[in-house]
């Protein structure tokens, strides 16, 4: 398991992460990103190959999220051991800190990470659904925005509505919605849920006649206090909402709903991967675009 000290020791050169790149791209034997060959030369210059067909020099990095950084390449991988290991996640303004510098720079780090933790995946067997709506409380927003937006006391129309589904003792998808109503969440159940599980809601509208779609569907009335009937509960993501939350109030405080699924994608990846032991070598290899 790749921790942050253990990456700060083995790759606190240039050379050595160019090296680490190599073998999990090339596995030994360098191939031209450009017209896909193996015969090459390395030149002088260290680090970089020349096509021996298409006569093209590259680099492992060409291709990659990493050719156009300037950012040096283990200031990168301790941004990755950095993202990876924090479970409610790190702010851009913390991550700046530890890299030493500026936040534009932190936040693309970090906007190129997460990019590689989305990810598409198909659920099935006993499946938990439910939605929340994610953002900032109303006390602390200006009067003006407030009018502007139409934003009433009780209302959650300045907060954005996440759905999300979860496998019982398994993974997890999270979706950011426009609005939270049937015509847009049973298309995603439908792409996302296999036909043969066993769904698990509470009464909202949306999901009524789920039934006839799916092998099972459990119903818990919430306004009857229903928590669960038999082995069928929503604890799961109900947990999972809480720690959504608090990964929004105390650490990244305010998030833009144009950047919203990132983030959600950030905290489903960290789940869904929770008991790998090569996180890390997953999300290189993601950065590098070998899988």
């Amino acid at each position: 398991m790749m921790n942050l000290l253990e990456i700060t020791k083995r790759y606190n050169t240039q050379s050595k992460c160019i090296h680490y790149l190599e073998y999990q791209r090339w596995k030994g034997k360098p191939i031209c990103p450009y017209c896909g060959s193996d015969h090459s030369s390395p030149k002088k210059s260290e680090h970089r190959y020349t096509c021996l067909d298409c006569n093209k020099s590259y680099s492992v990095r060409v291709g990659t999220i990493f050719e156009s950084s300037k950012l040096p390449l283990p200031k990168w991988f301790i941004a990755i051991a950095l993202i990876k290991d924090a479970k409610k996640g790190i702010s851009s303004l913390q991550l700046a800190r530890h890299l030493e510098v500026n936040k534009n720079t932190a936040w693309y780090v970090q906007s190129r990470i997460r990019k590689c933790m989305k990810e598409s995946v198909y659920l099935s067997g006993i499946v938990e659904i439910d939605e929340t709506y994610v953002g900032g409380s109303r006390t602390n927003m200006h009067r003006t925005y407030i009018e502007k937006h139409g934003i009433y006391p009780d209302g959650m129309e300045h907060k954005t509505p996440v759905l999300g589904m979860i496998e019982r003792g398994g993974r997890v998808v999270l979706k950011t919605i426009p609005k939270a109503n049937k015509q847009t969440i049973r298309p995603i159940i439908s792409e996302k849920v296999d036909n043969q599980s066993t769904l698990i809601t509470d009464g909202f509208g949306p999901y009524r006649t789920l039934g006839k779609e799916y092998q099972e569907h459990v119903s818990l009335n919430h306004e009857k206090k229903q928590k669960k009937i038999g082995q069928y509960n929503l604890s799961s993501i109900e947990g999972f909402w809480a720690m959504i939350k608090r990964a929004v109030m105390g650490i990244y405080h305010t998030i833009s709903v144009e950047h919203l699924q990132s983030y959600v994608d950030e905290i489903a990846f960290k789940y869904n991967y929770k008991h790998l032991k090569c996180t890390f070598q997953l999300i290189i290899r993601r950065m590098l675009a070998v899988i």
